[in-house]
């Protein structure tokens, strides 16, 4: 679920979008936990009549909720990508509008997961990273105001 704020005008628009993901994958290495992400985005685009291309800056973290007792050590790094989208807009109002569009996101600093017996130790072997390379496709409803 993403909620985006912002600015549009016919050639150009800016908006600071917050987004929330629950992973649909329940164990890693046979370890049962939960994960999720909250990235918060800075989007800026140039627009045509109907398409639209922009720059994506992202910023967040992801949280991993372990389900059996193993020490979880989460790299104190935040979650860094940058990337672009493409989409078009299609009106169904004078307020009203819906859009769809593709993204690709290049991660610049990865969230880790890693096993360790003691946290004091040296930290044990990665089981889990965040993927290099994000890909998102999305449909949305805009409302101006």
């Amino acid at each position: 679920m993403t909620l985006s704020f912002g600015v549009r005008r016919p050639a150009w628009s800016i908006a600071v979008e917050g987004r929330g993901l629950v992973s649909l994958v329940q164990e890693v290495e046979a370890v049962p936990l939960g994960t999720s992400a909250f990235t918060m985005a800075a989007v800026g685009c140039l627009r045509s009549s109907r398409l639209f291309g922009c720059g994506v800056a992202s910023v967040g973290v992801v949280r991993f909720a372990a389900r059996s007792p193993w020490n979880l050590a989460l790299r104190n790094d935040a979650l860094l990508g940058c990337g672009a989208r493409l989409g078009s807009d299609w009106a169904l109002s004078d307020r009203w509008s819906a859009h769809g569009y593709a993204e690709a996101t290049v991660i610049v600093a990865d969230a880790v997961l890693r096993r360790q017996s003691d946290p004091r130790n040296v930290p044990g072997a990665i089981m889990w990273s965040s993927p290099p390379l994000a890909a998102t496709l999305g449909l949305g409803i805009t409302a101006a105001f």
